[in-house]
């Protein structure tokens, strides 16, 4: 690590205090002058109040950004999904480039961690960037790209100790980044050749996930027809050497359910489909509609009235319910049956704001009995859950 970066005058302005960006926000507050960034009002006063809090860090920062004005590092965390068509929603980060030329500054540098396809830094970034600073790209400002690589719940691999991909628009802000990162990071830093490169290393990482859950979801048909299990299968064939054990289940969250699309329209543009990645993404997303017909099949074998679905979040163990697989079973399944979704972990008022149902997160608020219930979510919390005289199963059973 280069000990002079600390004394060269560096201000950075993290945008986005989300799941990538707050832990970013923290760990940088240890060494540099910083400053944090949302536009979510709610989401700053949180963080103000939390005992998550660094220091006095957590009253740096805004919704503000004519307060980072004194900024010449702005590290780029807003989160990139898709339109109701699929295609890449790419207006949040069209709002961070023209606000952020607004106040960029000759010698400033841009890097971004919000995942993209290859080549939107450099095609869709940089001339927003231009045009509302007036400055010129690789003269004036410059930009490098970083993928987060977050796993949201997952207390193991932290920010620190996960290997570090880094890219720049020249060399010397590669060093620079390098330096940057290298100061909180305790896993390697690996500098790629092109931001291109690293974008397009992104997109493989969550679209090889894809493509192999879409390959258990599958198999996991087949074995059920066979009368065998799955994972009693998966077990066995994991025992050698070059075997990937992936397990079937649903495909939700913030990356891998979201990345495909961004590469399946970016290979539209350029070249044309890819039809072994377009049809995981298709027996991943027609899952949800599978397991949703098997609980209402299972509900109907029952004589069931009302049904219990355990888990609103799209993964155990975290309270992150973007592109949740359990909510969209919720909502298939609501209306033909009296259905409640109980989740202790989900911030109950992001879940009725962005999606428009309720979820309820205290035990007390569940009926003394259910016909049915359905663990969608392995939770830990779910263990120590009572519920007696009710049929129960568990999204294994149904895949």
């Amino acid at each position: 690590m280069n000990e002079s970066i600390h004394n060269s005058g560096i201000k950075i302005g993290v945008i986005g205090l989300g799941y990538v960006g707050w832990p970013l926000y923290v760990l940088l507050s240890r060494k540099f002058s910083i400053l944090g960034l949302d536009t979510d009002e709610n989401r700053i006063i949180k963080l103000k109040n939390s005992e998550q809090q660094c220091g006095e860090s957590a009253e740096l920062l805004t919704t503000n950004y004519k307060e980072l004005s004194g900024c010449n590092v702005f590290i780029v965390c807003v989160p990139t999904g898709v339109n109701d068509d699929k295609t890449p929603d790419l207006r949040p980060l069209q709002k961070v480039c023209n606000s952020l030329g607004e106040i960029l500054t000759p010698g400033s540098t841009v890097v971004f961690e919000s995942t993209i396809f290859p080549g939107a830094t450099e095609e869709f970034c940089v001339p927003l960037l231009e045009n509302s600073s007036n400055l010129k790209f690789n003269e004036d400002f410059y930009v490098g790209y970083s993928p987060e690589r977050i796993n949201v719940g997952d207390d193991k691999h932290s920010l620190e100790n996960i290997p570090k991909i880094i890219s720049a628009s020249n060399e010397k802000t590669l060093e620079l980044i390098y330096n940057l990162y290298s100061s909180i990071i305790k896993a390697p830093i690996i500098k790629a050749s092109s931001i291109k490169v690293a974008e397009a290393t992104k997109m493989y990482e969550n679209v090889q996930r894809d493509v192999l859950i879409a390959l258990a979801n599958e198999y996991a048909e087949f074995c059920k027809a066979e009368g065998i299990s799955i994972h009693e299968v998966t077990d066995y064939a994991s025992s050698k050497w070059n075997f990937s054990k992936v397990n079937p289940g649903l495909v939700g969250g913030h990356c891998i359910g979201v990345d495909t699309y961004y590469l399946l329209n970016r290979a539209n543009q350029k070249f044309g489909s890819l039809p072994l990645i377009q049809c995981a993404r298709t027996i991943n997303e027609t899952k949800t509609e599978k397991v949703a017909n098997k609980i209402r099949e299972l509900a109907k074998r029952f004589g069931a009235r009302s049904v219990l679905l355990l888990g609103a979040t799209y993964k155990a163990d975290t309270s992150d319910c973007r592109n949740s697989k359990a909510l969209e079973i919720y909502n298939i399944l609501n209306g033909e049956f009296t259905v409640d979704c109980y989740d202790p972990l989900i911030d109950a008022d992001r879940v009725r704001e962005g999606h428009r149902l309720q979820v309820l997160t205290n035990p007390k608020e569940l009926r003394d009995k259910y016909d049915l219930v359905v663990r969608l979510v392995n939770h830990a919390d779910f263990e120590s859950l009572n519920i007696p005289n009710s049929k129960f199963v568990d999204l294994n059973n149904l895949l």
